[in-house]
């Protein structure tokens, strides 16, 4: 993935965890249950999902991320936390790449599935039903139905009498594909100190066409909830 999240990493805690943790805990508290087996976190980011997995469950937490500069930030939420390192094993590379097979009883996937095509995605998912034990639940977030021009204001904060803030504007890109590019700002008593920005190409697909993509890969949808949000077992 070389550079790809070098820009995001910085910011995106600080500006979307909030958020984050308040979807993540009510998805959590709904689907998760008890795993006996394993946990597996695909697309795991800055580890705001995994630290919560670890500290909610009593199994090996398999944390999938293959961007370095997300893995960083994701090493160091963890880094000093001597009662949740036990349960944590990281990997660099895409789930489709580990050959990970039985290992875990539940499966989390949220903002990644919109980033691979659907060669790609059809490979993932058979590595997820291959990782999850028979009867194994996945929650995994869909990719967006549909591409229009939007623009919306990320949540701002204050740092040390800085005001961290930013953007993010979808675009469509042919009849298939979207583009989102994140702005992110650093102003100073009203003047901007830096401004940087990082663009992510994702793909779209039908509700009912990712549901057929799940079954083909040996899922069985149970249910959904949001955003974008399908619960299978395998």
């Amino acid at each position: 993935m070389g550079q790809e999240y070098a820009v995001t990493a910085e910011f995106y805690d600080l500006l979307q965890a909030t958020e984050h943790l308040a979807v993540t805990g009510r998805l959590l508290d709904r689907w998760l249950g008890r795993p006996e087996v394993g946990v597996l976190d695909v697309g795991a980011g800055t580890g705001l999902a995994t630290n919560l997995l670890a500290r909610r469950c009593a199994v090996t937490v398999h944390a999938v991320e293959p961007a370095a500069s997300m893995r960083a930030v994701l090493l160091s939420r963890l880094a000093g936390h001597t009662e949740v390192l036990p349960r944590v094993r990281l990997y660099a590379r895409n789930v489709q790449d580990l050959g990970l097979a039985g290992i875990a009883d539940f499966a989390w996937c949220l903002n990644t599935m919109a980033g691979l095509d659907l060669s790609d995605r059809a490979a993932a998912l058979r590595a997820l039903a291959t990782a999850l034990v028979p009867g194994g639940r996945l929650v995994v977030q869909r990719p967006p139905t549909r591409a229009a021009e939007d623009r919306r204001d990320l949540p701002s904060w204050q740092l040390g009498g800085d005001l961290y803030s930013g953007e993010v504007t979808t675009s469509p890109v042919g009849a298939d594909r979207v583009r989102w590019r994140f702005s992110y700002r650093v102003s100073r008593d009203g003047a901007l100190v830096r401004e940087e920005s990082e663009v992510f190409d994702g793909h779209l697909a039908t509700e009912s066409g990712f549901d057929a993509e799940l079954v083909a890969a040996g899922f069985t949808v149970i249910g959904t909830d949001d955003p974008d949000i399908v619960v299978a077992r395998r």
